[in-house]
């Protein structure tokens, strides 16, 4: 099932539920699996690839995982001019066959610097992986669930998407009743809300 998009202030808006996402990682497994390719290694780009990349290890029984941090958005819809690795490879991939994966390619910025950064490191190969990529991404990613052309929420990001909306419809002049209903409608449930929307 596609998570609907909601327009809220011109911006669209496209939330995952765990169920959703679980779905979807599944299917990332069974594209990687029917490909026969075979990985040494899967390295998740933190934050976004880090908690999703566990259940994808775990349906390729990939033996090894890593992480680097790669630092991009600075905020809903804005970026920095370019990406930055602020943490940087903890083990030695030299003749691996790598699996990068990310919860979604944007710009595509990101996921190139990691695809060139483990070549300079000496991975033998480099595949590239992720659950959505952007409609007008220009980096060619191998595997794919779905494209999307909206802003992407995933269930692990609630608390600090939930506080930049509220922070970005304040500056719009809506009110906090307008605020809540706004987060219900694009999927956010009313515990979250109460919780997370008006937290000191």
């Amino acid at each position: 099932m596609v998570p609907k998009v909601v327009t809220i202030h011109d911006e669209a808006y496209q939330y995952y539920s765990w169920h959703q996402l679980g779905d979807d990682i599944f299917s990332l497994a069974q594209k990687l699996l029917k490909s026969d390719q075979e990985f040494d290694r899967v390295i998740a780009l933190a934050k976004g690839g880090v908690t999703f990349a566990r259940s994808l290890l775990d349906f390729l029984n990939v033996p090894n995982y890593s992480s680097i941090q790669i630092e991009f958005y600075t905020g809903i819809n804005q970026t920095a001019t370019t990406p930055v690795i602020t943490q940087s490879l903890p083990t030695s991939i030299q003749g691996e066959r790598v699996l990068v994966f990310d919860d979604l390619v944007d710009s595509g910025e990101t996921m190139k610097l990691a695809k060139e950064y483990f070549g300079y490191h000496g991975a033998k190969t480099v595949t590239t992986a992720t659950l959505l990529r952007k409609t007008w991404t220009k980096f060619p990613v191998d595997f794919c669930v779905r494209e999307s052309n909206a802003w992407v929420i995933f269930p692990n990001e609630t608390r600090e998407t939930i506080q930049l909306l509220c922070g970005k419809w304040k500056k719009e002049g809506d009110s906090d009743e307008k605020i809540a209903e706004q987060l219900r409608h694009i999927g956010f449930s009313q515990p979250h809300v109460d919780l997370f929307a008006f937290a000191r």
